[in-house]
């Protein structure tokens, strides 16, 4: 009698558990109670089971692919971590100065201007005032209670009356003393006196392998940069000669390296910066069909992955001459390219004549030179999505066992929009999966997928200076777990030698491995 009596009520419940449950599924209302959060663009979704995503806090559109999970419950704190510990930035120290040398007392005094370090503006890459911002990222570390609030003092009198050495001549002790192996800190030093050393941004593991990888290969003349393009830091860069690399230790490193030399032909480099002016003038998309021979059409995003030269000519023609100097003077061209050890100047003027115009946008013109540092900032640009960050080697100064200056990444330019520089690295993808990079990146059994966590653009074009075949790699690996830069050049008598793209394979093989051996690949220890 009591079971009849109550089996009306329990369907009550029971219909009305799964009505509740229905809604609960399908409200936004209820998010806040369970669920997941992950992130797009920097803003935290909150989704319920399968429910629609919920955007807190901004009004950004976009149809960016969601972000893996990052918690159950959404804390600042665990997303920023997230976020130092993929692009290896510490958090700034405070460390005690005494008196007499505050912060603002480190300005530059250059020839254009006089700068206030902490108070600097970003400038574009290649004007004037740039000049300045070779030592406007080295931020001193003052002790809250030293803070100073004078700011008028005369710069020429502070530095004299303090005897506090401008950021500008530890950058320039830099190329002037020795630099030395320190084991304590498994870094590169410069000592600028008793009490005081330069810390330097190469990571001596990664130096090895890259010194390692260009001594396996036969080339008359070599040079390998990995940067990370998130802060402009130089991790590894080597020069070689004859199968002869540079010691990092010699002074011929910092006077005779091949990866700071603009002499060598950009070849089918140019075409990222030819790609960059025709997608961000609305001329093309990736997807934009061109006549490549004959009645036979081929796409922008394989006409880059098989550096055909025609379909980029013809880019060039459409996008036309005053757009593509534009974005040739936005990326660095015919401009000093300020770094912490001198750079040669990158050379390129467009010819008036529509045919050598169209060869030369392809990549096609001898005169047009750059350095493999150059070729750095270029990929980096695009890697850290239109923002260009200064180039550096220094990293930290420590006096007396106190670290007093810090380097503060700096972001110098933005030649391209966000979406601009996607598009690009979408068809760097392309080169090494199916175009003229794919031979360099395949055959590695033991990661054998290893062309499709990399990307980028090759080249190959005779150049005068010296008298040799060039090869280009300028592009990327995720083999890190993050994008890392990699520029490689090789320099040979005739076709029938090793590619850079070869070398460049090699090298993100070996961070492939590196990583697996260690469940992560240790770049540097801080």
């Amino acid at each position: 009698m009591f079971s009849n009596f109550f089996r009306p009520l329990n369907l009550i419940c029971v219909t009305l558990y799964v009505v509740f449950m229905i809604l609960a599924m399908n409200s936004n209302a209820v998010d806040a109670l369970v669920f997941f959060v992950s992130e797009e663009q920097g803003t935290p979704v909150y989704t319920a089971g399968r429910a629609a995503k919920v955007k807190l806090g901004s009004k950004s559109e976009g149809d960016a692919a969601e972000k893996q999970l990052v918690a159950l419950q959404f804390k600042p704190a665990l997303i920023t971590e997230k976020i130092e510990e993929l692009v290896k930035i510490p958090e700034p120290q405070v460390v005690r100065i005494v008196k007499e040398k505050p912060a603002q007392e480190m300005v530059v005094a250059s020839p254009v201007s006089e700068l206030e370090i902490k108070g600097a503006v970003p400038v574009p890459l290649v004007t004037a005032e740039a000049a300045q911002v070779a030592a406007s990222d080295l931020e001193e570390k003052p002790a809250r209670e030293n803070v100073v609030q004078e700011k008028e003092k005369p710069v020429k009198a502070e530095l004299k009356d303090s005897g506090t050495p401008s950021a500008l001549a530890y950058i320039k002790a830099v190329s002037e003393k020795k630099w030395e192996y320190a084991e304590l800190l498994d870094r590169y030093i410069v000592r600028y006196d008793k009490e005081t050393y330069i810390v330097l941004t190469i990571r001596p593991n990664l130096q090895k392998q890259l010194e390692e990888i260009f001594k396996k290969y036969s080339t008359r003349i070599g040079a390998g940069i990995i940067q990370d393009p998130a802060s402009g830091e130089i991790l590894a860069m080597t020069s070689c000669h004859k199968n002869q690399t540079l010691s990092i230790e010699s002074d011929q490193y910092k006077t005779e390296n091949w990866a700071l030399k603009a002499t060598f032909p950009i070849a089918s480099i140019f075409k990222i910066v030819t790609a960059a002016a025709g997608i961000e003038t609305g001329k093309i998309t990736p997807n934009s069909n061109f006549i490549a021979w004959k009645k036979s059409y081929m796409k922008v995003w394989k006409a880059f992955a098989r550096s055909h030269n025609g379909v980029f000519g013809k880019i060039a023609l459409k996008t036309g001459r005053a757009a593509l100097e534009k974005y040739m003077d936005a990326f660095g061209f015919n401009k000093t390219l300020f770094f912490d050890l001198p750079v040669g100047k990158s050379i390129a003027d467009l010819p008036t004549n529509n045919l050598a115009f169209s060869q030369a946008a392809a990549g096609l013109n001898r005169d047009f030179v750059v350095s493999p540092m150059h070729v750095a900032t270029i990929i980096s640009t695009v890697l850290n999505r239109g923002k260009t960050m200064k180039p550096y080697l220094v990293d930290y100064v420590v006096r007396k066992n106190q670290v007093i200056f810090r380097r503060k990444p700096f972001q110098i330019a933005q030649p391209i929009k966000d979406s601009t520089a996607r598009d690009i690295y979408k068809m760097m993808y392309t080169t090494t999966s199916v175009g003229t990079g794919k031979k360099g990146f395949g055959g590695y059994k033991k990661c054998p997928d290893l062309a499709r966590i990399c990307g980028g653009k090759t080249g190959t074009l005779t150049g005068a200076s010296p008298h040799y075949l060039y090869t280009w790699f300028g592009g990327f690996s995720k083999a890190t777990g993050r994008d890392l830069c990699i520029v490689t050049l090789v320099g040979q008598q005739n076709h029938g030698g090793t590619k850079a793209s070869s070398i460049a394979g090699q090298i993100a093989y070996e961070l492939y491995l590196s990583r697996q051996k260690t469940g992560k690949h240790r770049l540097a220890s801080r």
